[in-house]
């Protein structure tokens, strides 16, 4: 028999399913879209993942991906990625009440701002390591508690989405360091629910799943789970992490000394590090700690949409990325350096080094002269300041790395690559790994069920060395020029921003 792994990323536009041999080379890779809806029209701001459409999208991907498996081949194990603070609540029969209130859905404003004014982002930071945003797992809580006490009452767990995946695969209950610490109410040093956030949040800790670190071994797929997805019963269902941190582990960013990047729908720079020390000097900078997938280790990390913003850009502007005249734009807005134009990438707010939920995107320099190309190119080089502001926020507060690596969507478009390689001025490694989140949950898997001896045994088992991209010196110093402008942007267009948004 020949022994594969399968890892799943459930991320925000899609669902993949990914079998990979032992030395991480791809076997099969199956593909669904991660569907959102608008339950009520007439509210425009409240927005969720269908949960059936999770697990039917999520069950086609495995099931085509193992219809690839040769004969003499068998799963030996499977683990989840997933995104972050996306929940449910489901009754003691399994029965789910509502749906993902989706990190899309701006319904939790209420509930962040009374919890920023009540406990306070710098509480919160040094208890937890969480900055607070609209969308925690949290305020869900409480805006359940106060708009739909009736279901809350039934509730028996609040399920995370990769958690409930797992429920769906094995029957388990179950949630580890990395997605618990996504709640806003983990304890990383203590590895537990933290008392001092529950109790102030008023949410009961029996509602939440018991935390374990990743790589434990939760159960068996169940039959009915074998019959929906094509997975023998039995196979061994492993605790995965937070889908960032699966997408750093085949490039060895697991260990203190590299900054990943994790080009995305989110934009993730994050670094490994052996000690949690959240610092008042970190407080408002959009900075996270996160227990880490590798054990023992913490992950320090900045984040903002990025992928998601080039997704709008083509949706509404690129013909859905189809045809000569996109491939044409494209080609065209990466000739040169800066243009006269600056695009403030916060169509989701500032997240990092601004923390501002009320923030917004914006183009400036806009002249009669500038082409489509041009705004193009202003949109990636705007995605590509703001990681570099991350960067160097990180750096700011003691991140010492001698490595950069870029895994991810944003890895593929080398022009892109190029861009930010500019916009930063130092090298950027890329890796050649397919579906690297989905290869880090499947390195979990290994390590779960014992055919890694460690994470340090499975990357140097599944890592490929890959291209390092240079700046060019004149381009780089064209943007250093720019980097200023940018990162006074946020400031000058806070007040104007805000009320737009208020309305």
């Amino acid at each position: 028999m020949t022994r594969y792994l399968l890892g799943v990323d459930l991320g925000s536009s899609s669902i993949r399913a990914a079998i990979y041999g032992l030395d991480g080379t791809p076997l099969a890779i199956a593909s669904r879209p991660t569907e959102k809806s608008l339950p009520d029209p007439s509210r425009p701001g409240e927005i969720v993942w269908p949960h059936e459409r999770i697990w039917q999208n999520g069950r086609e991907a495995i099931q085509e991906a193992v219809s690839r498996m040769p004969s003499d081949g068998r799963i030996e194990g499977i683990a989840v990625a997933c995104l972050g603070m996306d929940g449910l609540p489901i009754d003691g029969e399994g029965n789910e009440l509502y749906p993902f209130i989706s990190w899309h859905d701006r319904r939790t404003v209420p509930q962040f701002e009374a919890w920023e004014a009540k406990f306070g982002e710098r509480r919160q930071f040094l208890a937890t390591g969480n900055q607070l945003y609209t969308f925690n797992t949290a305020f869900r809580l409480q805006w359940m508690a106060e708009h739909r006490p009736e279901i809350l009452a039934k509730a028996h767990k609040w399920v995370l989405i990769g958690d409930y995946f797992n429920y769906k695969l094995c029957g388990r209950l179950a949630t580890d360091y990395s997605m618990a610490c996504s709640t806003l109410l983990f304890d990383p040093h203590q590895k537990r629910w933290s008392s001092e956030v529950t109790r102030a949040a008023g949410i009961d800790e029996n509602l939440l799943c018991d935390p374990h670190p990743s790589g434990t071994v939760l159960g068996g797929v169940s039959r009915e789970a074998s019959v929906a997805t094509g997975l023998p019963e039995g196979t061994p269902v492993i605790l995965g992490a937070h889908d960032y941190l699966c997408g750093v582990l085949p490039v060895g960013g697991h260990r203190p000394g590299t900054i990943v990047n994790v080009a995305g729908t989110w934009d993730v720079v994050q670094a490994t590090t052996s000690v949690f020390e959240p610092s008042l000097d970190m407080v408002g900078r959009g900075l996270n700690y996160e227990c880490h997938a590798a054990p023992g280790e913490y992950s320090i990390l900045g984040a903002a949409i990025g992928g998601a913003v080039l997704d709008w850009y083509k949706a509404e502007f690129g013909n859905g990325e189809k045809g000569a005249d996109w491939e044409d734009t494209q080609s065209r807005a990466f000739k040169g350096g800066p243009n006269g134009l600056l695009f403030l990438p916060h169509l989701a707010g500032a997240n990092c080094p601004d923390f501002d939920p009320g923030s917004a995107g914006a183009l400036i320099g806009l002249r009669s002269s500038h082409t489509r190309a041009d705004v193009l190119a202003a949109i990636f080089q705007g995605v590509a300041f703001q990681n570099s502001a991350i960067v160097q926020t990180l750096e700011a507060c003691g991140v010492r790395a001698d490595r950069l690596v870029l895994v991810g969507g944003g890895g593929r478009n080398r022009d892109a690559v190029r861009t930010r390689a500019n916009v930063l001025g130092r090298a950027i490694e890329t890796s050649p790994l397919e579906e690297a989140t989905a290869l880090g949950a499947a390195m979990l898997a290994g390590v779960g069920t014992g055919l890694y001896a460690s994470l340090d045994d499975a990357c140097e088992r599944v890592h490929r060395t890959g291209e390092v991209v240079k700046p060019d010196p004149v381009a780089a110093a064209g943007f250093r020029k720019y980097m200023p402008h940018y990162l006074g942007l946020y400031s000058a267009l806070r007040s104007t921003n805000r009320a737009l948004v208020a309305g």
